[in-house]
């Protein structure tokens, strides 16, 4: 009996169905990873246990229901614009209809091939739900910018909520309905317009990661509070482990290599997770040990310190350091196993002494600068993150 992962590594085989990857600039491949990030989240949120991503293998996004027994598939063309809306022709490849309640415009228009419609991005989606009998199947079409449709209720596609192309006006969907039935295969359904969507999203393309991170960190604040503040490293992780998928060429020709060079489960989202509740949140440390040694600093002192500790923690979470930092970082380590904390440690006596060492090394380097990279190598230490 075929199984749900079964169709889809068959349909890996066929040229129509599956993607063959590289087809996005690098903008592109950010705005559908950070989407798929986005996704995945808003999944959790409404309740989904279980769930498998799987990237240029079926179109640019698949979702199934099930990482181990799929009864859905939901196939994606995630498409970023940087200028004007989509339009008619853009999506479907087939020329605009006369609307017969007011008849013809104008000169006589060209009339584009039906055929035309398997190389569209509406075409390609319908192609690919085709390719699926033993699972219900949908799909939509994601963007940036909106699909400038007028909706057969009044409205416009391209401010409305996901529409189907069901929605359009009847001489837009007989038009596109024909184009469809001229292109299929035989033995497969004919194609129902209600199953494909168009929808707009809010991601933009120019900054897609900084709204990833809002995302995230609103679903960090609700059920992992002191863990919030690692958002932006956790979204970095998302996307460094998101990045290889899709991009082999080599055809998968078992499930588990579907997994392996395709896919991204809700099991890995989960481990993810788990392992952020297991780290300990730097933001969280210093904060308390800022708190713990106001006694000895003004409040400009300590704003100033914030300010440095920030700008030091985000060159370290983006591997981007300064020859400073590096120097300084060693100085730390260095002083810290030479001075050991212990149960007896007082905090204040550690801070006063490791500061004092580096203004003796780094004599031209501000105070409280140094206080701040004392600060962080000391809280790595101590909680074993180095």
């Amino acid at each position: 009996m075929i199984t749900g992962l079964d169709e889809v590594v068959l349909a890996l085989s066929d040229p129509e169905i599956a993607e063959s990857g590289g087809a996005h600039n690098q903008k592109g491949i950010e705005f559908q990873k950070n989407w798929a990030i986005v996704k995945m989240f808003s999944l959790k949120e409404q309740g989904s246990l279980d769930f498998l991503f799987l990237f240029e293998a079926v179109q640019d996004v698949a979702i199934l229901d099930s990482s181990f027994k799929p009864t859905t598939i939901e196939v994606f063309q995630v498409k970023k614009k940087d200028r004007n809306e989509w339009t008619w022709a853009s999506l479907t490849n087939l020329h605009v209809p006369d609307d017969p309640l007011k008849g013809p415009k104008g000169k006589s228009k060209k009339i584009k091939p039906l055929a035309g419609v398997s190389e569209s991005p509406v075409g390609k989606l319908f192609t690919a739900l085709a390719g699926f009998k033993h699972m219900n199947g949908s799909a939509r079409f994601i963007s940036n910018a909106g699909c400038d449709l007028k909706l057969a209720a009044g409205g416009n596609a391209a401010t409305s909520l996901p529409v189907p192309l069901s929605d359009l006006p009847a001489h837009f969907t007989d038009l596109l309905q024909s184009a469809l039935d001229s292109v299929q295969k035989t033995g497969h359904a004919r194609s129902d317009l209600a199953h494909v969507l168009l929808e707009k999203v809010d991601i933009p393309v120019d900054d897609a990661q900084t709204y990833t991170i809002g995302i995230v960190h609103k679903f960090l604040d609700s059920v992992s509070p002191k863990h919030a503040g690692q958002a932006r490293s956790f979204v970095e992780s998302l996307l460094a482990k998101l990045g290889p998928l899709g991009a082999k060429t080599a055809k998968a020709t078992t499930i588990e290599e579907m997994k392996s060079r395709h896919g991204f489960s809700s099991e890995q989202l989960n481990n993810a997770l788990g392992d952020l509740q297991q780290t300990p949140d730097i933001d969280a440390y210093f904060n308390e040990w800022l708190q713990e040694l106001k006694g000895s600093l003004t409040f400009w002192e300590a704003a100033q310190i914030r300010i440095a500790f920030t700008g030091i923690y985000t060159r370290k979470l983006f591997a981007t350091p300064l020859p400073s930092d590096v120097e300084i970082a060693e100085c730390c380590d260095i002083w810290l196993a030479a001075n050991p904390v212990t149960t007896n440690t007082s905090l204040q006596s550690m801070f006063e002494g490791g500061v004092m060492h580096l203004g003796t090394a780094f004599p031209k380097i501000k105070k409280v600068e140094l206080q701040a990279y004392f600060l962080l190598k000391a809280i790595e230490k101590c909680v074993d993150l180095s």
